[in-house]
């Protein structure tokens, strides 16, 4: 597989201040292989099937040589004969070389394709996996509708179809995601994210892309010219691996920041507020 680096350092800077040549990324799309955990290859509440037993039958087929599963499974809590989707991708979510699953559970709101989603990580260890995510019972799968899944949606709704962007310098994977066309909450948080591994907190950081000079501002200057790594085996084709950018994702984006009406300027709180680089193109 071709290595493609994008060192992003100034001359003057590197002379004027040496340690920031030091901490120069150094982001490519070779992203360092991981170790899955011993034990079991998905997490334990994944293996009871409850009431229905073919609800999540696949999970039994499931082995260490997968890195994206997408299965359906249980059907709406409301009762509306439509079943969640499951997607879990395997990344190296907090850099300790070890495995984790990123989940993304979509929840069908229209046979059309209209839908609704929230995510769930599952760290691997030497004791098996940790979770982050909402608070639902250890009987539950991680949809929206069971526990607290929906009020604590928007602390866990990261996006769909994470890809990564890693950085050979700082050992560090960048994760970038989306919410994508037909998603109910597209409009509410619109455009690329891109997160990092908050060690304190324990869960993944949105960082801001639009802050000049900022680490995310290159990792999506790097996005765009080179495109990011979706989760596949290493035996997979380059390109069939190959997340590009979409003009059009971000068009949307500053479509909806950029209205004053819209849903990020009037409820900060709720759906995070526009960032204030991104305001201030706005005004241009």
């Amino acid at each position: 597989m071709k290595t493609i680096f994008f060192v992003v350092t100034a001359a003057i800077a590197a002379i004027s201040c040496p340690a920031a040549f030091a901490r120069a990324s150094r982001l490519t799309l070779d992203i360092p292989e991981c170790q899955m955990p011993p034990g079991r290859v998905m997490p334990a509440r994944y293996y009871k099937p409850g009431k229905n037993k073919g609800m999540f039958h696949w999970v039994r087929k499931v082995t260490a040589r997968d890195y994206v599963i997408s299965e359906g499974g249980s059907e709406r809590v409301e009762g509306s004969g439509m079943d969640d989707w499951y997607s879990l991708y395997r990344i190296d979510v907090n850099n300790d070389g070890t495995c984790d699953w990123y989940l993304n559970a979509s929840a069908p709101i229209s046979t059309g394709g209209d839908r609704d989603s929230i995510n769930t990580l599952y760290l691997g260890g030497a004791s098996g996996w940790s979770r982050v995510g909402a608070e639902v019972p250890l009987n539950k799968p991680d949809g929206l509708g069971y526990g607290k899944s929906a009020a604590q949606q928007h602390r866990f709704l990261f996006g769909e179809e994470p890809s990564v962007i890693h950085d050979a310098g700082s050992k560090t994977n960048y994760i970038i995601a989306a919410l994508y066309s037909r998603h109910v909450l597209r409009g509410f948080y619109p455009g690329y994210r891109i997160f990092d591994w908050d060690a304190g907190k324990k869960t993944l950081r949105l960082l801001d892309k639009w802050e000049p000079g900022s680490r995310a501002a290159e990792v999506y200057a790097f996005f765009k010219a080179h495109g990011s790594r979706a989760p596949a085996a290493p035996s997979a084709a380059p390109e069939d691996s190959m997340n590009t950018f979409d003009p059009d994702v971000e068009a949307h984006e500053l479509e909806m920041s950029c209205d004053p009406e819209g849903p990020q300027r009037s409820s900060p709180d709720q759906y995070g507020a526009v960032s204030k680089h991104l305001l201030a193109r706005c005004k241009q």
